[in-house]
């Protein structure tokens, strides 16, 4: 169900005549951030997997033409200039969101510094999709110049500029609706794939497959055969479904008692248990078979990861180091993938570095994810460090886990004379150094900024070795 949130009877009346929609709940929630705040808590109760805020705005500069629809990029506050993401793309704009109108063209000079238009609700609703995990698009159309102006035209243009927002969300909505409509007969069977995608979330198999390749570059002495490659990534894919699957099934209910994660499938009964086992028992049929292609030796040592990778989810239940529970699971991976390209345990010094280098990258990056449920996690006795440092001292904390783990990569990179694996590693200090800008929203952080950090750091291995 689409939620489409305006703030005035007069923004929402265009929209409003052209006649109810199934999916579709409209709100006129008034004036200001805790109205809009209050509004789009209802639509999210009330089942909208995509909240629209739309309607009038100002504009802080004036080359925007008055009439103008814009999609915004990021919202912010007047006195909060770390903003809430919410698109990407060209042409999309930066909204600020006030507690008071603007009119005065010494403050729009201020605000225009860190936006191109300027509401009243943005914010508050950006940010409650944010924390519940709702995918939400602003849109806003131009009605003035935040002027002495500015309040005369306001009543002159909003009708106009109202017809025509409505035309830009109608065609939103028309676009979207087919992917959050009930399922009907004709398409259960692809709102299922939806829902297991979703479940496991396969594309963040990007997390290990560039250090596996790492490892079993390091293993060959350069690129190994095609073959190896292949078998490598379909024991990573298995083992991401299974360690995926089981952290579901495990954090179930505690899960449903988040607001950020309440509307996970298992947690939301979108998949039954069942379906959720079948997942995970999927994931670890493909991983032993891949493992047992490549050789005995591999199939021996495969067990091995798979211990840290059924518990670690358990952890947050016992100790605040729980976000090195990952750091293992992941930095088992390059030792692997060393394993089935040498048919071997003779470690070399360069395969201990990287398998470092990933325990601290993902562990570093798994605390800063946990700020998002940091007072969640104290209210229910939930064990994490933000939890129980607070949000500065995590992030140190984390600072210093990934500190190491550049220093693991720079004593990779010290023997090479390769520029791009030189370039490889400055994409890497400047992902880790996003990780810490506090203006970029933590999920953001996560990913794929930390996505960012562990590919480049693994292409400097990569590209070291070739």
């Amino acid at each position: 169900m689409i939620g489409i949130l305006f703030a005035t009877e007069m923004e929402a009346q265009p929209f409003l005549g052209r006649g109810e929609q199934e999916g579709v709940v409209t709100e006129i929630c008034g004036m200001g951030m805790e109205a809009a705040r209050v509004a789009t808590e209802k639509l999210v109760e009330q089942g909208c997997t995509m909240i629209i805020n739309a309607g009038v705005c100002g504009a802080l500069i004036d080359r925007l033409e008055r009439g103008g629809v814009y999609r915004v990029s990021m919202v912010s506050t007047e006195k909060l200039k770390a903003g809430v993401n919410v698109g990407i793309g060209m042409g999309l704009k930066r909204l600020v969101t006030v507690d008071e109108p603007v009119f005065d063209s010494k403050r729009k000079k201020e605000l225009s510094k860190y936006g191109e238009l300027v509401d009243m609700e943005g914010y508050a609703v950006a940010r409650v999709c944010e924390v519940h995990d709702v995918p939400c698009i602003l849109i806003k159309g131009v009605t003035d110049f935040g002027d002495g102006n500015g309040k005369d035209d306001i009543q002159k243009h909003i009708t106009p500029v109202s017809e025509t927002v409505a035309e830009a969300v109608g065609g939103i909505v028309d676009e979207a609706f087919s992917l959050v409509a009930p399922a009907s007969s004709a398409n259960r069977s692809s709102t299922l794939m939806q829902k297991l995608h979703s479940f496991t979330k396969i594309e963040h198999t990007i997390f290990s497959l560039p250090l596996l390749f790492a490892g079993a570059w390091l293993g060959a002495g350069g690129m190994p055969s095609i073959r190896a490659l292949l078998l490598i990534a379909l024991v990573g894919l298995g083992a991401r479904t299974f360690g995926m699957a089981v952290n579901r099934i495990v954090d179930k209910d505690i899960d449903a008692k988040n607001p950020r994660t309440k509307n996970r499938e298992l947690a939301s009964g979108q998949l039954s248990m069942v379906q959720g086992y079948g997942v995970a028992l999927a994931g670890i049929v493909i991983y032993f078979a891949g493992c047992a292609l490549l050789g005995t030796t591999v199939l021996k040592f495969s067990l091995v990861p798979l211990i840290p990778l059924a518990f670690y989810s358990l952890l947050k239940r016992f100790t605040l180091l729980c976000h090195y529970g990952i750091g293992v699971c992941l930095g088992l991976a390059p030792l692997g993938a060393f394993i089935a390209v040498t048919n071997g345990f003779a470690f070399t010094p360069e395969v201990v570095l990287l398998a470092i280098f990933t325990f601290c990258w993902i562990s570093g990056f798994d605390i800063i994810y946990a700020l998002m449920d940091m007072e969640f996690d104290r209210e229910n006795g939930v064990r994490s460090i933000p939890a129980a440092l607070g949000s500065s001292k995590a992030q140190l904390v984390a600072a210093v886990t990934h500190l190491i783990a550049f220093s693991m990569i720079v004593l990779l990179w010290m023997p090479t004379d390769s520029f791009l694996a030189t370039l490889a590693l400055l994409v890497s200090a400047g992902a880790f150094g996003a990780a810490y800008l506090q203006r970029i929203p933590v999920r953001v952080r996560f990913f794929p900024i930390s996505a960012i950090a562990g590919i480049a750091g693994a292409l400097v291995v990569i590209l070291g070795a070739s």
